[in-house]
């Protein structure tokens, strides 16, 4: 722990993002055959962060009273000025050959592209964009389930019930897709993109929520640091050995294609986040935790957010780059984009909302 944040889990989005990158970039040449799904599986990062954001969010707020103002000044603080800058970005880019100022674009100026009825138009501009359309959804929800999540006396704050109603919520955006898109075949537009589609993923959000509230069970049920390590390392490890051993994408397993979306992702997903949380001291925890893990994991919303439209620009200006060229060029970016912007443009929206404060309060007196 260090002011409320989990080392650990930082490290662990880095490992997410950089799946999410090989997702659309594909693995680098030298990569060995027998590590190739991690391309194919590297999309399921996407899903992983709803889970962890359930967590992190629910974590920032434990013991405390939460103003919903102040909770949504900050998460636009964090994730504002990144998101519009890759915006900006990818919309330069498409102005060169085409661009049209219509309702598609407004959806992604204002965040509300995870709504559109089909992925060509929740794609374009910046696509990785869409889930911060999914997360604004899940930050307005957010103040009101966790006053209702964060009562532990009643029978909504048990984190059985929580993890209960977070897979139940998650089995319908997967029986949907079982019963009326279709059979999978790839991953076509009708596959990925459900109308309503921030509803289909708040199943794991609140997946996220109740791993939080285990925290404790867990840790009363193995008093003893050296189980407690051994289970965070054995579940970790399981987990990601599951995704780099079976292709969850492969079309001869549409069931575990499918599920793994919405409802069995979230499963291990919130069980690997809980458990790095309880054993902090675990080898594996120790070692996401380690500063380059730490680092690469504090900047990557601004790569995920990036690496898209960076990559364009290089293709472009550059076509000969290689793999390597291309990706050392979103990770300048991003470290450039983290300190030069990122960070400042926080600092700067939460204090402007601060005087603005006090002098609405100083004007009422």
């Amino acid at each position: 722990m260090n002011s409320g944040e989990i080392r650990s889990i930082t490290g662990l989005r880095a490992i997410a993002a950089l799946g999410v990158y090989v997702n659309h970039f594909g693995n680098p040449s030298w990569f060995p055959n027998r590590l190739s799904n991690i391309q194919s599986n590297g999309g399921f990062g996407v899903p992983f962060f709803f889970v962890l954001s359930g967590f992190v969010l629910t974590l920032a707020y434990e013991g405390k009273k939460l103003d919903a103002r102040n909770f949504y000044v900050n998460r636009f603080a964090r994730i504002g000025p990144t998101y519009y800058l890759a915006l900006l970005i990818a919309s330069t880019y498409i102005a060169i050959t085409s661009f049209n100022l219509d309702h598609v674009f407004v959806s992604h100026l204002l965040g509300l592209q995870a709504w559109l009825p089909t992925s060509d138009s929740g794609f374009a501009f910046n696509g990785p964009g869409w889930t911060i359309s999914v997360e604004i959804f899940f930050y307005a929800l957010f103040p009101k389930l966790f006053s209702i999540f964060g009562r532990s006396h009643t029978l909504l704050g048990r984190w059985q019930v929580v993890i209960s109603l977070g897979i139940t919520v998650s089995i319908f955006p997967f029986l949907i897709h079982m019963y009326i898109l279709g059979e999978m075949r790839g991953l076509e537009n009708s596959y990925i993109w459900p109308y309503f589609l921030p509803i289909h993923y708040l199943g794991l959000f609140i997946l996220g929520i109740g791993g939080f509230k285990a925290r404790n069970s867990i840790q009363a049920l193995l008093p003893s640091k050296f189980l407690q390590a051994l289970l965070c390392d054995v579940i970790v490890t399981a987990s990601t050995l599951l995704f780099f051993v079976i292709n969850f994408k492969n079309p001869a397993h549409p069931l575990l294609a499918n599920a793994a979306q919405f409802w069995l992702l979230g499963i291990p997903a919130a069980l690997s986040i809980t458990v790095l949380s309880v054993a902090p001291f675990s080898p594996l925890s120790r070692l996401l935790g380690s500063k380059l893990f730490w680092f690469a994991g504090k900047i990557s919303m601004v790569f995920y957010l990036l690496h898209v439209p960076i990559t364009w620009w290089v293709r472009r200006l550059f076509p000969m780059a290689t793999y390597e060229v291309r990706f050392l060029s979103v990770l300048v970016a991003t470290v450039l984009v983290h300190f030069l912007i990122e960070l400042p443009a926080n600092r700067l929206i939460k204090k402007f909302t601060i005087d603005l404060s006090s002098r609405l309060e100083s004007s009422k007196k």
